[in-house]
């Protein structure tokens, strides 16, 4: 932005701060030695609203990611990619695990707001009523959503892989190679994303003319144990189902596991899906069918629009949805096609 057509220039933005011009020139290279919160705030606030860019920017910033936990390959794998695309664009990223925790996740974004980073990524596992976004957008802390779908929420920047769609297909999938009672095993918590998920899922069913079975449903979470616990309550119910889909590839490993012990063959006997298409589809045996969320198109994205943020260039698409993928391998069964 411009005044009167002439670029916005750093005096004018040390004037309207009220500090001085090396005040400023130590602030657009991240130097914010004996520089309070408040001068910090003042300055970003005035150059938010200038719409100035400096394109002389020093390298050597730090972005902040924010993550419930690196249990979930799901989660090391995105971390990794984060680094490369973080590092690519000049800054180093610091790692902070919450621990599927609101407490953890509120103290460590209010240390982040106090601590000297310059954006965050922000990979959220608590409710829509209890979360630390509104801190964040109080105190015009860079930062960007991941992994998440909030529309309660008007939060600067978000990047999500479709998950209705992402389960959707999969559904079709399964009920295109002649599986008509599909079990689900959802990591339903606190109806974030993962709702989502299945509601891809009831909206294939519906859409073949099949009703959805709550029988064969069980929200639980999203481990291992979880996927071995689910599987042994679906086959103590009596229900009769020859494939089972897992909202993790983590969920899939666990009926693996119970399947081994109880002598079912996959896919002969049942077929299995997962998602996220982490490295647990691969090691597998057989190896499994899985939904790619995109994770590099995800990284890509949330580091551009974080970017942008901390420039203070203006965003022209605050939210960005990625488009899944499904990835075949040897997990499902065609019947009638023997």
């Amino acid at each position: 932005m411009s005044v009167n057509g002439k670029k916005t220039t750093v005096r004018e933005i040390a004037k309207q701060s009220g500090v001085s011009i090396t005040t400023v020139s130590r602030f657009l290279n991240r130097d914010y030695s004996s520089m309070s919160d408040a001068t910090r705030k003042r300055i970003q606030e005035v150059i938010r609203e200038s719409g100035y860019v400096n394109t002389k920017m020093k390298s050597g910033g730090t972005i902040a990611a924010v993550v419930p936990s690196l249990l979930d390959p799901f989660f090391a794998e995105l971390i990794e990619k984060l680094e490369d695309g973080v590092t690519r664009e000049g800054f180093s990223l610091r790692l902070c695990l919450t621990h599927d925790s609101l407490e953890e996740e509120e103290k460590t974004i209010r240390n982040l707001l106090s601590a000297n980073v310059d954006g965050i990524v922000y990979l959220s596992s608590v409710t829509f009523e209890e979360n630390c976004y509104e801190l964040l957008i109080k105190e015009k802390k860079p930062f960007v959503v991941m992994d998440s779908y909030l529309s309660e929420y008007e939060v600067p920047a978000m990047v999500f892989s479709n998950g209705v769609y992402g389960m959707y297909q999969m559904t079709r999938y399964l009920l295109e190679a002649g599986h008509e009672n599909i079990a689900y095993l959802s990591g339903l918590r606190f109806g974030m994303f993962e709702h989502y998920r299945y509601q891809g899922y009831v909206n294939a069913l519906l859409d073949s003319s099949y009703v959805v079975n709550p029988k064969l449903v069980r929200f639980i979470g999203f481990g291992m144990k979880d996927g071995e616990d689910g599987f042994r309550e679906l086959l103590a119910s009596g229900e009769k189902f020859s494939a089972i889909i897992c909202e993790s590839d983590q969920l899939a490993a666990g009926v693996y596991k119970a399947c081994r012990s109880e002598g079912i063959s996959i896919p002969a006997d049942l077929s299995v899906v997962g998602y996220n298409n982490s490295s647990v589809a691969g090691i597998l045996e057989p190896e499994l069918t899985s939904v790619d969320q995109r994770m590099d198109l995800m990284v890509d994205e949330a580091v551009r629009m974080l970017k942008k943020q901390i420039l203070g260039q203006e965003l022209t698409k605050h939210v960005c949805m990625i488009e899944p993928e499904l990835i075949f391998r040897d997990s499902v069964r065609m019947i009638g096609r023997d």
